[in-house]
This record gives C-alpha cells, structure tokens and sequence, in this order.
C-alpha cells in the first residue's frame, strides 16, 4: 500500500468522511464548521509522480497540503513515511535553485487568463501607463491581477507558508487573502516569493498604499523585481535600466525602451541602498561587466545634496566602489511638475508629465 492511501485510510476513521471518488474523501472543515462534508482530500493531479494528498474546502477556501499541521487539526498522529515523501516532492516541484547566483525561486507562474472582475484594475494600469495592457503585458511585467486565481493556477495555499496554529493570524491572513484578491494589484518579485501589492480601492486598508505579501520566510533572498523577458547574454553593448519602484521601470520601458533589441534588463530595486547590491546580483544572472547603467531616480527633496542639485553627489558616493565595473553610470530625474506646480518626481504614473533631467556619475 502506498503512503498516501494509509493516510486516506486514517481519514476515513475520521467521524461522518466518506469515499468520493479514486482517492479522494471528503469530510467536515475543522476551520469553517460547515454541517455539511465540504473539505475535499485527495491526490495533487497535477505532480507527476502523483504521491501528494491536497485538501480544499468548497465552503472557506481552506486550502493546502496534507501533513503534520493537517493531521494534526484531527488528532491523528504524523504518519512518517508519507510526510517524508511529500517533503522530498514538495522541494523538488515548488523550487527551483540557480547553480550561478545560489538563488532559491518559488516555480510560480503568471496566469494566462484575465477574469472579468479584474476590469477596473486593468483600467487602473491602463491610465497609468497610457495604454490597454494585454495578457502579454500581465505576463512580462509579473503582474498578478487577482490573488486567489494566482494561487488556484499555481496550485498553492498562502495560509500554509504561516507555519502557525494561532486562530488570529490565521484569521487575519484570510481577511488579507480577501482583500488582496478583491481589491490589490499586485507584481511579483525576481525570486516569485515576495508581490509588492498597490492598493486600488480597499475601504478596510485604505491608510495602506502598499503592501508585500511573503509566501515564504525561509527564503531569504533580498527584493528585486525584474520584468520577465529574454535577453542576449552575448550582446556588445548591455544595458541595465534601474528603478527603485515597480511602477517606475515599468514607466521607465515604455517611455523610453519600446524598441530595444533584448540588449536590456530591467530592474526595480526596492529601495535607494540597494542599488550595489541589485547590481551586484545581476552580475552574476547575465554576465554583463563593462554595462552602461541608466537609473531612472526619485529625487526627493530629503536628498538633495546642498552643493549640487538632485542629489547627485549622494549617487556617486553610493556608486564609487563600482565604478572601475561600470564607467557609463547616467542619472535621470523628472523635474516635471503637474497642473497643481507639485513636482511629478518619478515615472512611475505615465499620466503625469515628464522632463527628464541627465547627469553623469
């Protein structure tokens, strides 16, 4: 007998759970208390081998693989051989582990279809960048329209990367699931682990503006978003196009970069500081030394350096230990402002004009 159906075996003992259909059960949701049997478990029909039980609950969208923490929310003691096989599975499907730059990605992928409900928040990007995006466009920015078919097409369970049995976090990660799906826009990191989600009209968090979802703690690489198109590794003349927001490269490329040739990486980097280090990693995912830089900055006023305008100064002192790498480092800066005299101050929201302001670093 095959782990999995041991375990099915010991779920049947489990009061009013019942056969329905090969390999799978159903029984009462420990979460929701529907009087009803509504929880589904059964093989993942997707892996190959097909070794691997999932539980889906039709009521409460409880959701995941079975092991230890499922067993356990039916008193049933871990069942070794099966929990030892689903681990072994479970790293060899979900990630993915580059040998060149040692980083650890989740094997997520971009939904190929666009749900009806998701209009509003394509007429939001639309507005944004100044055009209808089409499936294309969602896959290549990364951009995850809605949160719940993100993780039905991919075949995961977000409350699971929690590793808690504390009610209140559980709740307070299904009360996020609802409102990222509902009312978020979202896009996702360089390593698939990490979407940096933009608030379009949630009234319950409408004090944030964004917010990063983490599907798992255990990888530790530091954020970068990437827009995900091929590029020539055996080019001449690279370029790397750098932005600290995701809004901004995205910006960034359709102002400027419509027509490049695949000589070219675009890159968000999260913050200011991590600027090296972004660059640091992508040496070692292209190969390109010797590339021209092209940082698309904010120029907030906090920074602006008293001797020269646009915090320049400030860039090259942060750049300095990379300069012998990369000679051609260019700043550009929108000192645009908008109707109101308010300085526009990135790129990120094509709506707004923009003047772009060079200097050499």
């Amino acid at each position: 007998m095959e782990p999995y159906q041991y375990v099915l075996q010991e779920l049947l003992k489990v009061p009013d759970s019942y056969e329905a259909g090969e390999d799978e059960i159903r029984m009462h949701c420990p979460v929701c208390g529907h009087p009803k049997s509504k929880l589904y478990v059964g093989l993942h029909r997707g892996l190959l081998p097909r070794k691997v039980l999932v539980y889906d609950c039709k009521h409460c969208n409880f959701q995941g693989s079975v092991g230890n923490r499922f067993f356990k929310l039916f008193n049933i003691e871990p069942i070794t051989e099966y929990t030892k096989s689903l681990a072994k599975i479970t790293r060899s499907i979900y990630k993915i582990v580059n040998p060149v730059t040692g980083m650890v990605k989740n094997d997520f992928k971009i939904p190929d279809i666009i749900n009806p409900n998701d209009q509003f928040k394509l007429d939001y990007l639309a507005k944004r960048f100044g055009r209808q995006l089409t499936i294309e466009d969602i896959k290549e920015y990364k951009i995850v329209l809605n949160f719940k078919d993100f993780c039905i097409f991919n075949k995961i369970n977000p409350i699971k990367y929690l590793e808690t049995d504390d009610y209140n976090k559980i709740r307070y990660a299904k009360f996020l699931f609802n409102e990222y799906t509902d009312h978020f826009v979202g896009m996702l990191s360089v390593d698939n682990n990490k979407i940096n989600f933009r608030n379009i009209n949630s009234v319950a968090l409408k004090d944030k503006r964004y917010m990063v979802h983490n599907f798992d703690k255990h990888i530790q690489n530091p954020y970068f978003y990437m827009v995900d198109r091929p590029f020539d590794i055996m080019c001449k003349t690279p370029t790397i196009v750098m932005t600290e927001g995701n809004y901004d490269i995205i910006g960034a490329k359709e102002l400027y970069y419509s027509d490049e040739d695949y000589s070219t990486v675009f890159v968000a980097v999260g913050t200011r500081k991590a600027y090296p280090r972004a660059l640091n990693q992508l040496m070692k995912m292209t190969g390109f030394l010797n590339a021209k830089i092209h940082i698309y900055a904010d120029n907030d006023v906090d920074l602006r350096d008293p001797d020269e305008d646009l915090c320049v100064n400030w860039y090259r002192r942060m750049f300095k230990d990379l300069r012998y790498i990369f000679e051609d480092i260019t700043l550009n800066f929108n000192v645009a402002v908008d109707n109101t005299g308010k300085l526009c101050k990135d790129f990120g929201n094509l709506s707004n004009p923009v003047k772009l302001v060079k200097r050499e670093i």
